[in-house]
C-alpha cells in the first residue's frame, strides 16, 4: 500500500539503512506474516533495531503464538511510532495524513479509526504506546520506565477497561511496575479486585 512512498518525511526524520523493514528488523510478508528482515537473514549490513523495534517484534511473536493475524495498517503505524520518543513524539496529524487520509470518510471518523489502531496496539499487541496532548504532543512507543510511569499517571483517570489494558502492557514490558500497580489497586478500598492480565 505504501511501498512507493517514504514512511515519513525524510528531510525531518532521516533515511533508513534498510528499505525492506525500515530498520525495524522485522517485516510484514505479503501474507501478513511477521518475519525477520530478509536482509538480516542473508547477512547483509543492517542497522541494529532500537528498543521499540524489539518490543514490536516480541508483540508480533505473541500474536503469532496466539494465532492472531497482523493487520498491515496497525503494523505500519507501530513501525512508524518506533522511531519516536517522549521528547520528540509523532504528531497525530502526521499519522492521520500518512495512514488514514486515503479513507473516504470525515476527519472525525479517520480520527476514530486511528484511535482504534492505537487501542489495538495497546490491548492486543500489549505495546506501550505513549500519547500526550500537551506540548510536545503526539505518540511514541515507550521504552523507558520513568516515561511509562508518567504516561500511567496521565492515564489513571481512564475507565477500568483502559486501566486493565495499561496493566497488561506494563506486565509485558515493565513487570516490576505492573506489580506496583497491583499493590496500588489492591490497596484502594474501592477497587473491585486484582486487574485482569
Amino acid at each position: 500500500m505504501y511501498i512507493d512512498e517514504p514512511l515519513f518525511d525524510t528531510a525531518r526524520f532521516g533515511r533508513y539503512a534498510c528499505d525492506r523493514c525500515f530498520d525495524l528488523g522485522i517485516w510484514l510478508t505479503p501474507r501478513s506474516g511477521v518475519e525477520v528482515c530478509p536482509n538480516i537473514r542473508v547477512g547483509a549490513p543492517h542497522a541494529e533495531p532500537n528498543e521499540a523495534a524489539v518490543m514490536i517484534r516480541t508483540a508480533a511473536e505473541h500474536l503469532r503464538e496466539n494465532k492472531q493475524s497482523v493487520n498491515t495498517q496497525t503494523f505500519d503505524v507501530a513501525r512508524l511510532l518506533s522511531k519516536f520518543t517522549s521528547a520528540d513524539p509523532c504528531p497525530r496529524q502526521h499519522i492521520l495524513k500518512n495512514f488514514f487520509s486515503y479513507l473516504p470518510m470525515t476527519e472525525a471518523n479517520q480520527l476514530r479509526k486511528f484511535h482504534a489502531v492505537v487501542e489495538d496496539l495497546r490491548r492486543n499487541w500489549a505495546l506501550p504506546v505513549g500519547s500526550r496532548k500537551d506540548a510536545p504532543a503526539g505518540y511514541w512507543i515507550i521504552t523507558d520506565l520513568d516515561d511509562f510511569k508518567m504516561w500511567v499517571e496521565r492515564a489513571k483517570s481512564a475507565p477500568l477497561t483502559q486501566l486493565t489494558t495499561i496493566h497488561r502492557v506494563a506486565k509485558r514490558n515493565f513487570p516490576v511496575f505492573a506489580e506496583q500497580l497491583e499493590i496500588e489497586f489492591w490497596g484502594d478500598d474501592d477497587a473491585p479486585g486484582p486487574l485482569a492480565a
